[in-house]
This record gives C-alpha cells, structure tokens and sequence, in this order.
C-alpha cells in the first residue's frame, strides 16, 4: 500500500488540496447568496450552471490535453477557477455570478479529468482498486474538510473568497512539479440512454434520480440551512457532515449489496432516504436554528444513504454486463447523473419558492419515492442477474468522467 501512495502522491495532494477550496466555495456561494437576497430560483439556475459547465468541460479537456499536454492543461483551469472565485466578491451580481459558475464548472471537469487520467496511467491491475478507494476516502474528507473554513471569516467578507482562490492556486504546486511521465489520454465511447435503459431501467432511472436529488442538495443545501436561521458556522458543520456520512456509509452498503440482492438493498436504501428527508422537514417544523444531536444524526444519515445509492446504480448496470463493457456503459450513466444534476437545483429552487425553503427536501423526498417505487417493482419482475458477469460493489465518486477508468471490475 506504502508503494502505492507513495507512486501517487503528488497527484493525490494537487487533488486534495483542490477538493478543500472546491468544497468550500460551494457552501460559500450559497451562504453568501442568501445574504445577497438572491431569489431561491436564481441560485437554483446558478447553480445548475456548474453542471452544465461540467459536462462541456469533460468533452473540452481531452481536446485540450492532445494540444498543450496534461500540465499546461491544469495549470490553465486551475488558474481561471482561482480567478473566478475572486471575481464572485468582486462583481456581486446574480447574472455575472451565474456566467462564472458556468466557466467554473468547465474548470472543475478539467481539472477531475487531468488527475484521474494521469492516477489511470500510474495504476495497475494490482493496484487500482486501492488508489480508487484512496480517491473516494480524499474527495470526502477533503470535500467535508473544507466546509470548516467558513469559521475563520465571514461568508459576507471578502476573506473566505481569497481562501477558495488560495487553495485552488496552491493545488497547482504538486502536480505541476511533480517528474511523473504524462500519460496520454483519449475520449470514451459511452453507451447510447436507450442501450443502458435496455441493459437496466432501474440503474438508469436511478442515475437520472440520484442526478436530479444531489444536484438540489449540492446547489441549494447551504441556501436552505442559511434561509431557515442557521448560522454560516452551522451550515459549513451541516454540509461537512453529510459528506463524512457519505464516506462511512458506502462500503457497508455496498457489501450487503455484494451479500443480498442488488435491487432489494437500492429499494431498502431509497426508503431510508425518503424517511430521512421526512425527518429533515419534521426539524424544519420543529423551527430548530442550531446544530443540535437530532440534526447531527439525521444529517449523516442523508449523506449516507443519499451518496451510496449512485454507486449502487452504476454497480447494477454492471452486473448484466462483461467487463471489457463496463468504462463504456458507467461513462453513459454518468452522464445520465450530470444531466439530472443540471436540472435538481432548478426545479428544487421551484419547490422552494412555492412552498418556502423546506420545499428542497419535500422535492428530494418526491424524487427518491418515485425511484423508490420503480425499485421496488423491479425488485419483482427484474431480470436475473448472471452469475457470470455479476461483481463486487465497488464505490464510484462523484468526480470527473476519467475516474471510471480507475474501476478495477474492467479487468
């Protein structure tokens, strides 16, 4: 293990670093959103801007890659988003600050698929399963980590914004001058939305949902939390927990995944889910403005059952498929996620407005009720899965296009 992080240690410190800002400035924005009195759907279609940047910027950076090479490539993005997050305190306006998430989802996507094509190229059939598990464990650490900045300044000063721009830029240092080779890298052939519905209507469907509810909690969960009375320091400590539950709770999932039918744990799981967000609108009634032990428990809980259900959906699709197949079928379903993710914040921010802040969590709620009864029905009439191609769960995170390469069932 030692050899191993040791082979991709710079890579993983650039990506850590990077994880710290990227995660701050989404909490940022939002706090910062609500103070500027942004109406809820402005930073809904804001933030629904980041994903469809994201989805131009994982097709751009491979054709930028073959022009100026992995490095520059990096440098670049990493420099524009370092921009960007100071151009957000200094033009405080909603259409300027919805331009710049949109260019700023082109970076992130840049960024993601730099590291993780250049993590695939130092990999190897031994080792893969472990830098991915080392990826998953830093993107949410990191990711929850990076909320507790927000208790050094105020979300309305400029400091927290120069912090983001800080982080992004230092990110830059350890890949940059790091003597590994650069790999080169290519563009993935995905498999076509009705090949991947034929495959598995429910890993499909799932994708879609799971797109549409994290894109909501991603873009307007610290909105939310700030709207209802909680302070920035409760928000940051909110949003940080959800991504710890996320990483405790993937791979006990995932094994009984592994250890009982597949489907009968997504629809167990989407249950939990529903019930949690139940409970998120039970405190919201409750009119709880701290971060008390009820909302501790219920936070972590949603990160868990709410992050693990992507890895659940795309480890199904793969259980009918061989594994030469699988980087080409999980690359259309995470591209069926990041077209939901583009759509979740807006038409939560939708619910919000007609129905006051609590609307997000009555959306995600609706939404995982649907999947959950699209589960539950295939949980019956499903086909069976073959024992020839079925695999162990394996924790997929919700980064750049390039990581499913790193998915150690290929081989």
């Amino acid at each position: 293990m030692i050899p191993t992080i040791v082979s991709v240690s710079a890579l993983l410190l650039s990506f850590a670093i990077l994880c710290l800002g990227h995660g701050l400035q989404n909490t940022l924005l939002g706090v910062r959103a609500t103070i500027e009195h942004y109406p809820a759907w402005v930073t809904g279609v804001m933030m629904s801007g980041y994903f469809l940047g994201f989805i131009f910027g994982s097709s751009l950076c491979a054709r930028l890659i073959s022009i100026v090479g992995q490095v520059r490539t990096f440098a670049a993005f990493a420099s524009i988003a370092s921009a960007i997050s100071l151009l957000h305190v200094i033009f405080v306006n909603e259409i300027t600050w919805i331009i710049l998430r949109l260019i700023y989802g082109v970076c992130i996507a840049g960024l993601y698929v730099v590291i993780e094509s250049w993590l695939n190229a130092l990999s190897n059939r031994k080792n893969r399963g472990r830098i991915l598990s080392l990826y998953m464990i830093i993107s949410f650490l990191c990711l929850s980590s990076g909320q507790f900045f927000i208790f050094f300044a105020e979300p309305s000063e400029f400091v927290l914004f120069a912090v983001v721009s800080i982080l992004i830029s230092v990110a830059l240092v350890p890949l940059t001058v790091s003597r590994t080779k650069q790999p080169d890298i290519h563009d993935a052939d995905n498999f076509g939305f009705y090949k991947l519905f034929k495959i598995s209507p429910l890993a499909t469907f799932g994708c879609v949902g799971t797109g549409l509810t994290l894109g909501a909690f991603w873009g307007l969960g610290a909105v939310y939390f700030t709207q209802i009375g909680y302070s920035s320091h409760d928000v940051a400590l909110v949003i940080g927990v959800t991504y710890l539950g996320g990483l405790l709770f993937q791979w006990p999932i995932g094994t009984l995944s592994d250890l009982f039918n597949r489907r009968v744990t997504i629809t167990v799981v989407l249950f939990l889910s529903v019930l949690t967000c139940i409970a998120m609108v039970y405190l919201y009634y409750k009119k709880m403005d701290h971060m008390g032990m009820p909302l501790f428990i219920t936070a972590i809980l949603f990160g868990g059952f709410s992050y693990t259900l992507y890895s659940l959906f795309i480890a199904l699709a793969n259980d009918y498929l061989e594994p030469k197949y699988l980087v080409r079928a999980t690359g259309g379903l995470i591209v069926l996620h990041a077209i939901g993710a583009i759509f979740g914040p807006i038409l939560a921010s939708v619910a919000m407005t007609y129905m006051d802040s609590v609307g997000m969590f009555v959306f995600i709620a609706f939404i995982h009720s649907l999947v959950f009864l699209v589960a539950f029905v295939r949980s019956f009439m499903g086909k069976e899965i073959p024992e020839e191609t079925s695999e162990n769960f394996v924790s997929i995170p919700k980064t750049g296009s390039a990581v499913i390469e790193l998915d150690p069932r290929q081989e």
